[in-house]
């Protein structure tokens, strides 16, 4: 039977209550050092920023590997399963948050405003240069805002971390979208919101064109501009994640999935994650016990 990946909350993190309910900002070595259940697969259910300035490995997000190098910094919104492999002279800093913490001191946007909180976006960048300074220096004023004791320290840390989304943010764009227009990106994230509320129910692709008030094919040339990659293979992945994070996550049997994930034959759906990826479900899930 599959081990239930845990899911944390920034309670789980001992100083957080001493200081602050929905944020946590600590080194990166004494992070790994103190907490050794966070080298095993977890979840959280919060938002989290790794910014990496020394050491090498590589990190597991969502059952893709990504590299780490100095100057990486990864993105992870809640539910997303995350491992790591990291070398003995890492170092940095994670910030993790809470929409809460966030919208304290900004309520023009939300989060999903940001590029890379999106299941479809890369979860990773490489900083060089001046944007590495200018990125590591916010973080570090996070860090002492944190620790210090100044009054309002929620509200300055809300605003500082504002500023850090936006930089990253606009470095994000330059590096993935660096010829996208504004419209497009703001059709993919309605894209991406409309898949989200509707992959169960396993919708062709002309009802989302139709959703978004566009033809068909004007839908699959934003998606093969933006993504590179047809309408119809990110609702697939869609459902392979979801597929995949139950498979991990939960003691549900196949069936139970399928059901769950509304297909209505359970050889179909064991032949389309194979299809999609690589194994049947049950070997898929065999890797994780």
């Amino acid at each position: 039977m599959a081990k239930k990946v845990p899911v944390l909350q920034i309670n789980n993190f001992q100083q957080v209550a001493a200081i602050l309910p929905n944020v946590y900002v600590q080194r990166m070595e004494e992070h790994l050092a103190q907490y050794q259940f966070i080298k095993t697969p977890h979840r959280h259910d919060f938002y989290c920023i790794f910014l990496f300035t020394q050491g090498t490995g590589t990190h597991i997000i969502d059952f893709k590997t990504y590299e780490v190098t100095p100057g990486s910094v990864f993105f992870m919104s809640p539910a997303q399963m995350h491992t790591f492999q990291l070398s003995a002279d890492t170092d940095g800093y994670v910030v993790f948050f809470t929409p809460e913490l966030y919208l304290l001191e900004n309520t023009r946007h939300t989060l999903a405003h940001f590029p890379f909180f999106h299941y479809t976006a890369s979860p990773c960048m490489v900083l060089n240069g001046n944007i590495r300074t200018a990125v590591t220096e916010i973080v570090i004023r996070i860090y002492q805002e944190y620790r210090g004791n100044e009054p309002h320290k929620q509200a300055i840390i809300s605003s500082y971390l504002n500023i850090l989304l936006i930089k990253l943010s606009n470095q994000y764009s330059q590096v993935n979208h660096p010829s996208l227009s504004s419209h497009l990106l703001h059709q993919i994230r309605q894209l991406e919101s409309l898949i989200e509320k509707h992959y169960l129910a396993h919708k062709p692709a002309g009802e989302y064109a139709e959703l978004m008030n566009i033809s068909q094919k004007q839908l699959n040339t934003i998606c093969q501009t933006a993504l590179s990659k047809p309408l119809s293979t990110i609702l697939q992945e869609r459902i392979i994640l979801e597929a995949k994070r139950l498979l991990v996550h939960t003691h549900l049997t196949i069936a139970q999935i399928s059901a769950q994930l509304n297909f209505t034959d359970n050889s179909y759906f064991t032949r389309f994650f194979k299809k999609n990826a690589g194994l049947t479900p049950e070997q898929f899930r065999q890797q994780f016990q």
